[in-house]
């Protein structure tokens, strides 16, 4: 073996020939030649890939910007069906339902009574009736009822008559209409003294001059339409039934001079109403035919003076003109307009506005029923709570059952407050957070009624004097000019201050009118006793609302 390798090194390798070297670099080019080849195909693949490979990039990305487009698209279509629902809801029930809240959930817990069932209106099965009302202040007339035969049909021997009989009683109505003929005495003189040949006795009292409508048939127009809302019109038709024809533009222009005649009575409530501490306040459009304009009428109501005021504006002005130097506490809803009242002025607002908002979220969406009826429930307790707060502090302001209820509306209210600030930290529907939000915002106006007893919870007697206003709206469709509207405002104020006050309007207004009958067309020097603030015991007595009346309000 050793030796086989000691030979191949001692013979000289032989170097390859030109022929050799030439087939070898042919091949080596012909193989980089494909390689080459390879390469570029191989690289246009890569281009191609990656082309592709961003063209998918790019559609991916494109069609992740659609998807999160429309994401936040049917978010935002979502929010709108859930309001269109929430609407809908609420315009089925306004025009197809029952005007009532009552069908919210109630819980009675708070009044520790068992549940008895939904308590049905009127005298309950059972319970002691208070029998048949007795009308001893009616003015009462006597028929006698005999039998129509006072003899046996038999043997005709007469029956006896019994000393007691059998009494009923009928009310009946009797309008009075008559024209009352005044003849004034005429004197001739009979001496050549200084003076008028001809004395004639004084004119009788008239409200204005030349009129020939007596003042009570005056006050029973103003009060069959400005008390009663019936229009002008159709108290007419009535009087026109009796044989007593009146012409419009007569009353119409009888009205204009009341108008002037009822200005110092109109201005004295605004003033003492401006100088009182607690106020309903609200307002509902008004329509005046010669203005295209929507006007507003609004009451601002004290506890003794209530104010209409009609303007053909809605903003805060109204309400900056009012209350300018006034100092108290104001109950009204959340209107924009009370806001911007100063500092002076203590914006009370009203809960019932606050249930509404989610009332109408467990009505309108079966979504939000659940989280909806909690809020109800808390805010039915709240009522319950303060009436409970209320009723104690009436009977004894100094009982240790006052401060229990006080302690346990202060514990309510701060279990609401921790409520909403839990669920504003946490995840809220858009809607429900609205809600949430609104309660938050308005928090310092809605807990004012901590401070006095006396403070209610809602606004609802601002709404109830604003009822019989709407009504005369609806009936009459407003006022055609814009003094009738001023004079709509001024006798709304006048008949409700006095039926706040427990004074009978129709014998107040007449006995104004008669004032005013003095001096015809001219109001009365001294109004005085025409004011509730103003009168003696005396005369508050004798013009005392009948017991039968039942105040508004």
């Amino acid at each position: 073996m050793a030796k086989r390798s000691a030979r191949a090194e001692k013979q000289p390798r032989q170097a390859p020939s030109l022929q050799g070297i030439e087939r070898r670099l042919a091949q080596m080019q012909a193989h980089l030649l494909q390689n080459d080849i390879r390469i570029k195909g191989l690289e246009r693949k890569v281009k191609d890939v990656t082309a592709e490979r961003d063209d998918f990039k790019r559609r991916y990305f494109r069609s992740l910007d659609r998807i999160r487009e429309q994401d936040k698209q049917i978010e935002v279509l979502k929010l709108k069906l859930d309001s269109a629902e929430k609407q809908l809801a609420s315009f089925r029930r306004e025009k197809f339902g029952q005007s009532t809240e009552t069908d919210a959930p109630k819980d009675p817990a708070p009044i520790n009574n068992p549940a008895i069932g939904k308590r049905k209106r009127g005298q309950q099965p059972g319970s002691k009736g208070h029998g048949r009302t007795k009308r001893t202040n009616i003015d009462e007339e006597e028929r006698v009822l005999d039998v129509k035969d006072s003899a046996c049909a038999s043997c005709h021997k007469p029956f006896k008559l019994l000393p007691e009989t059998d009494d009923s009683t009928i009310t009946e109505i009797e309008i009075l209409l008559f024209q009352l003929k005044y003849r004034r005495c005429r004197y001739a003189r009979q001496c050549n003294c200084v003076g008028a040949k001809i004395i004639t006795a004084p004119a009788p009292p008239r409200l204005y001059p030349k009129t020939t409508i007596g003042n009570s048939l005056w006050v029973h127009l103003c009060v069959q339409k400005f008390l009663h809302g019936t229009p002008t019109n159709r108290t007419l038709k009535d009087l026109a039934l009796r044989e007593l024809g009146l012409a419009a533009g007569t009353v119409t222009g009888g009205f204009k001079i009341i108008n002037n005649l009822l200005e110092p009575l109109y201005e004295a409530i605004k003033t003492f109403c401006q100088g009182e501490h607690y106020w309903n306040a609200d307002e509902t459009h008004w329509r005046v035919l010669d203005d295209k304009k929507k006007w507003w009428l609004w009451v601002i109501a004290g506890r003794k003076a209530i104010a209409y005021i009609l303007d053909e504006s809605r903003s805060r002005r109204v309400p900056e003109e009012f209350f300018a130097g006034s100092i108290g506490i104001l109950m009204t809803d959340r209107y924009s307009a009370y806001k911007s009242l100063p500092a002076s002025i203590k914006k009370a607002w009203c809960w019932v506005h606050v249930r509404r908002d989610f009332l109408k979220l467990f009505r309108g969406l079966s979504k939000f029923r659940k989280w909806a009826k909690k809020w109800l429930l808390d805010i039915t307790k709240l009522f319950v709570l303060n009436h409970l707060r209320f009723k104690s502090w009436s009977e004894n302001q100094f009982s240790p059952a006052l401060d229990g209820a006080t302690k346990a509306v202060q514990d309510h209210v701060e279990h609401i407050r921790n409520n909403w600030d839990t669920q504003l930290s946490g995840h809220l529907h858009p809607l429900q957070r609205t809600a949430v939000l609104s309660l938050k915002r308005h928090w310092a106006g809605l807990t004012v009624f901590l401070e006095d007893p006396r403070i209610p919870l809602d606004n609802n007697r601002a709404e109830r004097l604003l009822r019989n206003c709407v009504i005369n709206r609806k009936n009459s469709y407003g006022n055609s000019v814009e003094w009738a509207g001023h004079l709509s405002a001024k006798f709304f104020s006048v008949f409700q201050t006095w039926l706040a006050n427990g004074l009978d309007p129709q014998a107040l207004l007449l006995d104004y009118f008669n004032e005013c009958s003095l001096n015809p067309g001219k109001p009365p020097p001294s109004i005085d006793k025409f004011l509730p603030w103003k009168m003696d015991e005396q005369r508050t007595l004798e013009f005392r609302l009948p017991a039968s009346y039942k105040r508004p309000a």
